[in-house]
């Protein structure tokens, strides 16, 4: 889990919580530090892990005591989630309260043992919920995926049995009317009796029918739910867990449709291949997590940088793309580069040790789409070109030469 650090004034409002900054973009004033140090968050932590284990351990509560009662238990959630992000400094979002319920529900082992982890550092920001329910939420594995499929095939197969009763129902009670029709006229049964007769056949068929429109409601619920979570997996699928870019896998998918679409529309089409500089030393010298900081801190300031007709996604590791859609080559390159002059004017502290990150920086290489070349074809043009910048100094944007 990646350690939480604050950011300049300067930097987009997501980013305020991740770093603090010396240099051209410091602060004025004091530094801001947190109200609690690392004892009381170690002190809240082991008194929320002990309340937790007291009130949902394995069998429901420690033992020698008695379980809440069934209508109290609602009510025992809500205050602990409450003290919860009372306690931690969050803001009663949904999504907190998501986490804390996750949490104390205990049916998702990854994400309590992703909470006890920051409980135990002290380190359980709004960021680190936003990491952790990430990581949790993209858990959609193929026994998982397969799941779904059945239920989709479940459905439909409802949806076409019920169809194909309704009209077997339908036809049944035609046949039954025109039976009835003849043997009333050929008996001599009162006229109430008739109608009684009737009645009763055509109760039936309503009691049938509306049994039909039940389950087809039920099952259309069903299949609603189904949806959302296929489009889950698919958003799921598609996305970077660490920085919440799109990955590679969507990049490649969107490149090669705003391929096609450049040529039939003759408009521009570029692309940015960035790499951080020293990503490795950053590593080595602070720690995966502050690593993992970085990369969320950085894909957020590409992002924030390129506007509506950009794509950004995480290549993988510490390279990024982006693509920019009725752009030119120039127009591309003097939004990276614009991008990549305000990162190297930043100076980073990290948050809890106070140790000084200093200046992190990225190098680029810009390509535009021309003549028959394949979207691959401009990606390692810019590939290209993001090696010149790294041999000639790095922290530097440079066009694909052709």
């Amino acid at each position: 889990m990646a350690t939480p650090l604050h950011s300049s004034p300067s930097a987009p409002e997501e980013n305020r919580s991740d770093f603090l900054e010396e240099g051209p973009h410091a602060p004025t004033g004091e530094r801001r530090v947190n109200r609690a140090g690392p004892d009381d968050a170690r002190g809240r932590a082991s008194r929320l892990a002990v309340a937790v284990r007291g009130l949902f351990g394995r069998d429901g509560r420690e033992s020698g005591e008695e379980a809440a009662p069934a209508g109290d238990s609602g009510r025992v959630l809500y205050a602990r989630i409450g003290e919860f992000l009372f306690d931690n400094a969050l803001e009663p979002t949904p999504l907190h309260y998501e986490l804390a319920h996750s949490y104390f529900d205990g049916s998702n082992r990854k994400l309590v043992d992703a909470v006890e982890r920051a409980l135990e550092r002290g380190d359980m920001t709004a960021e680190t919920v936003e990491l952790i329910m990430a990581e949790c939420r993209t858990d959609m594995t193929a026994e998982r995926l397969s799941s779904l499929v059945d239920e989709a095939q479940a459905g439909l197969k409802t949806i076409a049995g019920v169809v194909r009763q309704s009209g077997a129902d339908a036809m049944a009670y035609g046949e039954a009317l025109e039976t009835s029709a003849a043997v009333l006229e050929d008996t001599a049964l009162e006229p109430h009796q008739s109608l009684a007769a009737l009645l009763d056949l055509t109760r039936s068929m309503i009691e049938k029918t509306r049994e039909a429109e039940n389950e087809l409601r039920l099952t259309g619920k069903r299949m609603s739910a189904l949806r959302t979570n296929l489009a889950e997996a698919r958003r799921v699928a598609q996305s970077d867990v660490l920085t919440g870019l799109a990955n590679r896998r969507a990049f490649e998918d969107r490149l090669k449709r705003a391929v096609n679409q450049a040529r039939e529309t003759h408009r521009p089409l570029a692309l940015a291949f960035c790499d951080i500089d020293h990503f490795k030393t950053i590593n080595d010298t602070h720690g995966h997590e502050v690593g993992d900081r970085i990369l969320r801190y950085v894909a957020r300031q590409l992002a924030a940088a390129s506007g509506n007709n950009c794509f950004v996604a995480r290549h993988g590791g510490e390279e990024f793309v982006m693509l920019f859609e009725n752009v030119t080559v120039e127009e591309a390159f003097d939004i990276v580069e614009a991008c990549r002059a305000d990162l190297a004017s930043r100076r980073l502290i990290a948050r809890k040790s106070g140790d000084p990150i200093g200046q992190v920086t990225f190098s680029a290489g810009v390509a535009g789409l021309t003549g028959e070349e394949s979207g691959r074809e401009m990606l390692r043009h810019a590939d290209g070109a993001l090696y010149r910048a790294k041999s000639e100094g790095r922290d530097r944007v440079l066009i694909a030469q052709r």
